[in-house]
């Protein structure tokens, strides 16, 4: 590969030339399994968690130190500063701050397309995700701080790059992408200070980011935790919301059947999340979205001693991907796999919901919080008037 980003396609490709097989591949001098069978990701990520430990120098290097790049007590510490939060959130809060920034996104699509513009800029959901979890979490909005999502994106887009590049040969594979790396970082830092300051309010997440950040025993830096939850946060929901209007594009019917559907319950006069939330339609077309086109196609594991997976035996040092795109795309599980099913197809094994947020121990924490982010915006969208 040339570049990193050239991943996804090739996961794809496996996906289909070797349906429901695991693969050894060679990514750029290094040797790598890649993982396409459910049940040797349940052994990586769940039975023999503990000889698998996460494979995120890039990260590391990209946004510092945070509970998605590092393991033991340090990961642990990491996670007890926010997951109590992201398990239980206000979720009716949740739901009425998606509807409102889903409203207003939906007003300035409606505009761009007027205007002439024929594609939808990741910029828009971008900046509606991030309103969200900003104000959901820490009660401020993102206009009323110096955060520039672009910069973020270009970082996080920059940083990427070193997922796949052998020790010692990041210079030589891709010195030209990274030379914007270290004033990116840190200007996107310095953003992240206004956390620090009094013009956002102390909510109880914050106050115990700032309460670790001060503790130098434990290494926390503040601006690396908001960075890192708002990259996260932010990036896989906003490119679901991009996945999900190409998805209902392409398929007209059912973009109407359940356009008419959302309308029935927002003229019901009951229009809270528990009512929305046993519309199983529409978040199975969310499971779906998240199975045929994963936020995050692949994770990485290091395994630490010698193990067995499948027939294979592995090394201590090995590389392992888990590859959701092959995963979810298993014909093993599913009649179609490369077909959108809404019906009960979409909560079987492999469905989006059950993995793309991978699962174990080191599973996605904000899962069910992007999942009430997401059916919500899916539900407002389209015009809001009585006409519609």
């Amino acid at each position: 590969m040339e570049r990193s980003s050239d991943i996804c396609n090739r996961l794809y490709e496996l996906a289909k030339s070797h349906n429901g097989r695991n693969v050894d591949l060679d990514l750029n001098g290094v040797r790598v399994l890649v993982i396409q069978r459910l049940e040797d990701a349940e052994h990586v990520l769940r039975q023999n968690a503990g000889n698998y430990r996460k494979n995120l120098n890039w990260y590391r290097q990209m946004l510092g130190s945070s509970r998605f790049s590092e393991d033991g007590t340090a990961w642990k510490m990491r996670r007890d500063l926010t997951q109590p939060y992201f398990s239980k959130f206000d979720r009716e809060r949740t739901f009425r701050l998606a509807a409102a920034y889903g409203r207003a996104t939906l007003d300035k699509m409606i505009a761009r397309s007027a205007s002439g513009l024929s594609t939808l800029d990741d910029d828009i959901s971008r900046e509606m995700m991030c309103s969200i979890f900003i104000e959901s979490f820490f009660e401020v909005k993102l206009s009323d701080t110096p955060i520039d999502l672009g910069l973020i994106a270009k970082l996080v887009e920059r940083g990427s790059e070193y997922s796949f590049v052998p020790a010692g040969q990041t210079k030589a594979l891709y010195s030209d992408r990274l030379a914007q790396l270290p004033e990116l970082r840190r200007q996107v830092l310095a953003s992240m200070q206004v956390f620090r300051g009094d013009t956002v309010p102390e909510t109880p997440m914050l106050e115990g980011m700032r309460a670790a950040d001060r503790d130098p025993g434990t290494g926390i830096v503040l601006e690396h935790e908001l960075l890192t939850c708002l990259a996260s946060g932010t990036e896989n929901s906003a490119t679901t919301i991009g996945w999900m209007c190409y998805v209902l594009a392409a398929h007209p019917q059912l973009q109407e059947e359940l356009r008419a559907l959302a309308k029935t319950f927002w003229r019901s006069g009951k229009t809270d999340w528990a009512h929305l939330s046993n519309l199983r339609p529409l978040a199975n077309l969310i499971s779906e979205t998240l199975r045929l086109y994963p936020s995050t196609p692949i994770i990485g594991r290091l395994a630490l001693a010698a193990d067995r997976i499948g027939e294979r035996e592995i090394e201590a040092g090995q590389n392992v991907l888990i590859s959701f795109v092959g995963i979810q795309h298993d014909a093993r599980l599913r009649a179609n796999p490369w077909t959108l099913d809404i019906g009960d197809e979409a909560t079987k094994p492999g469905s989006g919901e059950s993995t793309a947020f991978s699962f174990g121990s080191r599973g996605c924490g904000g899962k069910q919080f992007a999942l009430v982010e997401l059916i919500t915006i899916l539900s407002v969208s389209w015009p809001m008037h009585a006409s519609s």
